[in-house]
This record gives C-alpha cells, structure tokens and sequence, in this order.
C-alpha cells in the first residue's frame, strides 16, 4: 500500500513539474496571440459587431464576421452573440427582426432547431402562414414526434386545406399516443361523410371504431361520445355497404348502429336491406317502427310499409294496424 501510495504521488509530482514548466509557455503563447494584430483586427470587429444597437445592422456584421475570419478563436463569441440577439428581438417582441435574422442564421447553419423554432415563433406571430408550415415541417423532419405531426395536421386545418390536413393527421395518427383518439379520426369521418363521399367516410369510421375500441376506464362523458361514434360510425358504414349492394353487410352495420342508438333511420334502412335480401315480412316491423318514430324519414317508412303489405294482401292495407302495434310491442 506503501509503495503504491509512494508511486501515486511520485507521478503526480512529475505531472505538476511538467505542468509548471509548460504554462509559462502555454501563457506566454496566448499573450502573443492576443497581441497580435490580426487577433487585435479580429477583437475589434466582433465588439464593433456585438454592440451594434441597429438588431439588423449587428446581425449583418456578425454574418459578416464569420464569413471573413472563419478559422477565428473568436467564432464561438460571434455566434453567441448572434443567438443572444435572436433571444433579444424575441424577448423585445420585435418579430419582423427575428424572423429575418433567424432565417438568415439558417443559411449558415441549416438544420440548427433552437433557430428553426424562433423563425416558427416569428412568422406564427407575423402571420405568415405559409412560411410557418415551411418550417414547422422543416423541424418534423430532424425531430419527429406525434405532437408535432398533430400541430401541422391543425395548422393545414386551420387554412382549410383539406388535403394536407389529411396527410398530416394520418401521419399522427402512427403514433402510439394517438392510437385511441377516435375523436380526430370521427372528425375526419364526418368530413366526407358532409362531402358525399361515403366509401372514405366508412373507411374512416372503420379506423375509429378501431381507436374506439381502444380507449381504457373511459369516463361517463366519454362513455356517451363513445355510445355516439358508434352509431356514427356503423351507421356511415352501413351507408356505403348498401349503396354498393352489399345488404348482409349493410344489415349488420345498421343493426350495431341500432344497438348504440334507437333512431328511425336506422329502422329505416334495416326494412330496406331486408327487402333487398328478399325478406319482405321481417322488413315490415322496422319500417313501422321507423315510421312510428317520426322524424324526416317517417313518410318514405311509411310509404315502403304499405307497398309491403299490398305486396302480401291482394294489394290492400286491411289489417296494416296490427303491424303497427306488433312494432311497439316487440322489443329489439
């Protein structure tokens, strides 16, 4: 233990010897260098620079700076004085600067994420939308995350461009935080469906059923959006099968829409997909109860009931009251 203890401080003796004799050249080599006049030249333009009270003016001499002397020991001032006044313009609100500095940093360092998201910030508040995106998407790009992909997907939105907005809110959606958010995917649902197209509105219902599905300890409020996608979403799905023939397929969709929700559409077109399946009788009581229901659809409920009985009766509608009370009497 001696002579390990002995040895430990024998080298770091001759350490600090070597040291000693070493700092007086090191000092002395620095304090050329700092005499010197290209160091003195250098100093000089990046104090000039760095108390330029012009924000511009400073920015242009600090870019100028760095281009002239870009193997300077002075490199890492100029830069941190640039950052220092991007964080000056921001802190001031002065965002016509900020952005026009911050995008002129990027030429010289693309890439850099401390910048990209001041210029974002800038043009956020300048209201230069388009710019916005350009970097939102530039930052994507090097950091990816749900969140990020969520904000572009809302920005798109917010411009009511439809299609970058989709492109955007599918990318979010691969994301394991967003894999139960039936919310946004509804959303999107009912965004076709309004448009009339029914086959990408069941494909979207499909998706949301599926993050539905998904949702853990839902709370009672939850529990109720829930119940009501559901019917949303088998309903739509119910819409596309049948407009494509597909009755088997459409009456199940409708009849889990049912299971949601009682509601006389859904009635409706579960009579309807019985008769296309040739099953005229069973279409007769859910027509009555569609009709019974009232609302928008009663008429067209009634309409297709009575062509039903007739159908079955010699073409009359003696008897049709007893249809109507098997309806209110038999439970779904």
């Amino acid at each position: 233990m001696l002579a390990l203890t002995a040895g430990f401080y024998s080298d770091a003796a001759v350490s600090y010897a070597s040291a000693d004799l070493q700092e007086p050249a090191s000092a002395a080599q620095a304090e050329e260098q700092e005499s010197s006049p290209e160091y003195i030249e250098q100093y000089e333009a990046w104090e000039k620079a760095d108390k330029e009270p012009d924000l511009l003016k400073r920015g242009a001499m600090l870019t100028d700076f760095i281009g002239k002397y870009p193997k300077s020991d002075l490199l890492p001032n100029a830069k941190g004085s640039y950052r220092n006044t991007l964080i000056e313009c921001d802190n001031g609100g002065k965002y016509q600067e900020l952005e026009t500095l911050a995008e002129q940093w990027l030429k010289l360092n693309p890439g850099d994420l401390e910048t990209l998201a001041f210029v974002v910030k800038a043009s956020d508040k300048l209201e230069h939308t388009e710019k916005r995106m350009q970097y939102l998407t530039e930052i994507y790009k090097i950091q990816p995350t749900a969140s990020l992909a969520n904000e572009i997907a809302q920005a798109y939105n917010k411009m009511k461009n439809r299609a970058k907005y989709i492109e955007w809110i599918n990318v979010a959606f691969k994301y394991p935080e967003f894999e139960s958010n039936f919310i946004l995917r509804a959303d999107l649902m009912k965004s076709f469906a309004d448009a009339g197209d029914f086959n990408k509105a069941a494909e979207y219902a499909q998706m949301t059923l599926k993050a539905a599905d998904l949702v853990k300890d839902p709370s009672a409020e939850t529990k109720e959006q829930l119940r009501a996608v559901r019917k949303a979403c088998n309903h739509l799905i119910g819409i596309s099968k049948y407009n494509n023939k597909k009755y088997e397929e459409a009456l199940h969709s409708f009849q889990q829409a049912l299971k949601a929700e009682k509601y006389a559409e859904g009635y409706f077109y579960v009579g309807q997909c019985l008769r296309q399946l040739s099953r005229a009788e069973e279409a007769q009581i859910p027509l009555a109860k569609a009709e019974l229901m009232g609302g928008e659809v009663a008429a067209k409920a009634k309409a297709e009931l009575e062509a039903v009985y007739k159908g079955m009766h010699n073409n009359t509608l003696v008897g049709i009251e007893k249809i109507y009370r098997k309806a209110k009497e038999t439970p779904d």
